[in-house]
């Protein structure tokens, strides 16, 4: 049995317990960021996800610095995930290497608790591992992602890309799909169930859409530690409410 590496961010405790749920920020104005962070920050969640590709001056650093300063002092105690979702795994808008890395480092020293760090094969392996050391140099926590939004890959391959992500040094690793089908869905759940007991950091998997709903609930089954939830816009097919998400999981006797 592998020992499992847990880690403390804000209130929580991530790969321990029921699953956390992380709720994202999606607007696109400062005001409109800063006016949705008051609203979450009563809410019973975990984690709240800025999702800076929908920021309409996500091309602008100091804005980007200043409009997360504003993020934290909000959330108060709360964790803060920060995420710049590129086109190509399914973001609003594309960035340079360069860029995308500079925004991150920016976010670790501004505030943010995790960072999320996109971490696919076609990425160059030893800078995307030298940048997931870098932001947590600074303090900060690290979930490597991947998505698929036109497919799930075989099981084989989805433990794999799970397995790569943890040996880039990520604190946690992310992992979502596209199901055709509900055999999908299953297989997700079954690579998640592997993956859950071969590797050494959290793991968090989700199966896109409505057909892959379950996959949101079922973490404390299948070894998920996070499952999003939305407070009004979604970031991604598949997301329920908040506080839908917090009784079903009440219901299954997964929280509550």
């Amino acid at each position: 049995m592998i020992m499992k590496k847990t880690f403390r961010t804000g209130t929580v405790v991530i790969g321990e317990g029921v699953p956390k749920i992380c709720v994202p920020v999606v607007a696109g104005s400062r005001d409109g960021i800063w006016k949705k962070a008051e609203e979450i920050a009563s809410l019973p969640v975990d984690i709240v996800e800025w999702r800076a590709d929908f920021y309409e001056q996500a091309d602008r650093p100091e804005e980007v610095r200043r409009t997360l300063g504003g993020l934290r002092e909000r959330l108060g105690e709360k964790a803060l995930l920060f995420t710049f979702r590129t086109k190509g795994e399914g973001g609003q808008r594309e960035a340079a290497s360069e860029y995308y890395y500079r925004l991150n480092e920016a976010a670790a020293l501004g505030g943010a608790d995790l960072v999320d760090v996109e971490a696919y094969f076609d990425r160059d392996q030893e800078r995307t591992a030298a940048e997931i050391g870098r932001l947590q140099s600074r303090g900060c926590r690290v979930i490597g992602s991947s998505h698929d939004f036109d497919r799930t890959p075989p099981t084989d391959e989805m433990v794999k890309r799970l397995r790569y992500m943890e040996a880039l040094g990520a604190d946690a690793v992310k992992l979502a799909v596209m199901p055709a089908g509900r055999e999908d869905v299953l297989r997700l759940l079954e690579a998640t169930i592997r993956a859950d007991a071969e590797l050494s950091v959290p793991v968090v998997t989700m199966s896109m859409g409505r057909i892959g709903l379950i996959s949101r609930l079922c973490g404390s089954l299948t070894g998920s530690a996070m499952t999003f939830a939305s407070v009004g816009k979604a970031s991604a097919p598949g997301q329920i409410p908040a506080e839908q998400m917090t009784e079903a999981l009440a219901l299954l006797g997964y929280g509550g």
